[in-house]
């Protein structure tokens, strides 16, 4: 069973807080949400955290689609919370510079104000953002420190990879491309927009791409058409260099494109291939871990929903 089937399964009954909560309800909003031991978070909290995609459904009633994503943001708001009690085992912390290089990173190419005008679109204050960066940066602090630095990558893992891979030892034309993922195709002719505005490309991926590789800027390194689905063969190997894809919709959800670099074809540099191939492989085991390193901290501590709100 999957870890979000796990969570599913604790959380079934928050399904009724999306479904008929009143908004008599909502009036209290400093009230006990969900509780991870003592670590809380206050139905203002998760209000606040979920508005900005809230606004990507529209106003009115809500519909399904609205409810599970509120159900699939609480449901990822108490897996981090499950981590950040894991944070205060460790005694691991986000630093205020730490903090502040991430939203440098994020803000460059933004004029002096335009990145915090950002917030001001999304129905989010700059603080409330901040605050929940220093609680994703706290669970990748976490998970680096509980998983990938006691994974080992062995010679022999290398050495099957390369076996396995040898024919991308030579390559085609490849592109390095920067990516942004979303859910609605709304926000992401939103993101295009600001794109077109002036917005730089990797910082709008870093606050609102759900892709993997969204803390990187988007950026997915170099990529060959064959190993691409077809509608994304297409939206990326069209692309001039430096040029951003139309809005591309596939079973993923919403994709932005920008391709950054090009390589003809030709053999690859072999320390990098095999730089490349340590990182996969050691992502890959972080990956395997991660459910049931997850699960065994989820037996560990108390996790409590306030059914009184629901």
């Amino acid at each position: 069973m999957s870890n979000c089937a796990r969570l599913i399964i604790i959380f079934s009954t928050v399904l009724l807080f999306f479904a008929c909560v009143e908004k008599s309800k909502l009036d209290n909003r400093d009230e006990m949400f969900v509780k991870v031991d003592d670590h809380v978070l206050t139905l203002a909290e998760f209000s606040d955290f979920f508005e900005p995609l809230r606004m990507d459904y529209g106003q009115g009633q809500e519909n399904d689609g609205l409810r599970k994503a509120r159900l699939r943001f609480l449901l990822q708001i108490v897996e981090e919370m499950i981590i950040l009690r894991r944070a205060e085992e460790l005694d691991l912390h986000v630093t205020d510079q730490e903090l502040n290089q991430a939203i440098d990173n994020m803000s460059e190419g933004y004029e002096e104000k335009g990145f915090e005008n950002v917030f001001m679109k999304r129905a989010i204050s700059f603080e409330t953002w901040k605050k929940r960066l220093k609680m994703q940066l706290l669970v990748e602090k976490v998970i680096r420190k509980d998983l990938a630095e006691k994974i080992n990558v062995t010679p022999e893992e290398i050495s099957d990879h390369c076996d396995k891979y040898s024919e991308q030892q030579s390559h085609g034309t490849q592109v390095r491309v920067r990516h942004i993922l979303l859910s609605t195709k709304k926000q992401a002719e939103q993101v295009l927009t600001r794109i077109k505005e002036g917005g730089e490309f990797a910082a709008l991926a870093r606050l609102y791409s759900t892709a993997p590789e969204s803390n990187k800027g988007g950026d997915m390194g170099y990529v060959s058409r064959e190993e691409l689905p077809e509608a994304l063969e297409k939206a990326i190997f069209s692309l001039q260099l430096n040029k951003v894809s139309p809005v591309t919709k596939t079973p993923y959800g919403y994709h932005i494109f920008k391709a950054v670099g090009k390589r003809l074809p030709g053999k690859v540099n072999m320390d990098e291939w095999i730089d490349e191939i340590r990182e996969k492989v050691k992502k890959e085991k972080v990956e395997i871990a991660y459910e049931p390193w997850l699960a065994q901290l989820r037996s560990r501590y108390e996790v409590t929903v306030n059914k009184e709100i629901i």
